[in-house]
């Protein structure tokens, strides 16, 4: 099946074929200096009933890394 990444929002790639995650189900990093980057991706592509669990394994990572973090700061910077 070909689908037009352009038009769904994903990025190319061949998602069935090399049986690729969707982006937003590639599991977060572990380090919390890269999780704005993997929030930011993943609720760029992810449908609407997927982002609180890409929210909540992001407010996740960042607790554990730092419990004195203000994740909605880092949340809010991701997202900005």
């Amino acid at each position: 099946m070909c689908v037009h990444p352009e038009r769904v929002g994903l990025p190319a790639a061949a998602y069935a074929t090399e049986q690729r995650p969707l982006p937003w189900e590639v599991p977060p990093p572990v380090d919390p200096d890269e999780v704005v980057v993997w929030v930011r991706d993943a609720l760029t592509a992810a449908p609407p009933d997927a982002c609180g669990g890409v929210i909540d394994q992001a407010m996740s990572i960042l607790r554990a890394s730092d419990p004195a973090m203000d994740v909605t700061a880092v949340l809010r910077a991701a997202l900005n």
